[in-house]
């Protein structure tokens, strides 16, 4: 008699774990449509360096003459091979406005 109501308590514990598991699994979703509904709402974040990549999107050149011409860039700037250029720096290089390389650089980002 004693075993059968081990065997009919360890089926209640079952369920009842069985019950409180889809709570668990509903707080859950709950948080990860939080963490959604706030990276929606995030501001985004415009760059301020340029790259070799959005120059040739930009300019409609290779690769390496994007290479050269940052490192042309650098060298009358006066700064290290490894150095960033600012997008305002290459605009006023290219004789670009800045509001058009940014809105430029917004637009090939999304292609």
């Amino acid at each position: 008699m004693a075993k059968k109501k081990r065997i009919a308590a360890k089926k209640s514990v079952q369920v009842k774990k069985k019950a409180i598991a889809p709570k668990k699994k509903a707080a859950a979703k709950k948080k990860k449509n939080a963490k959604k509904a706030s990276a929606n709402g995030k501001t985004t974040v415009q760059r301020l360096v340029i790259h070799t990549d959005d120059i040739t999107k930009i300019l409609g050149i290779n690769i390496r003459t994007a290479q050269r011409l940052l490192q042309t860039i650098r060298e009358e700037l006066g700064r290290k091979k490894k150095d960033y250029v600012s997008i305002k720096e290459f605009a006023d290089y290219v004789h670009l406005g800045e509001d058009e390389v940014k809105q430029n650089l917004s637009e090939t980002s999304l292609n």
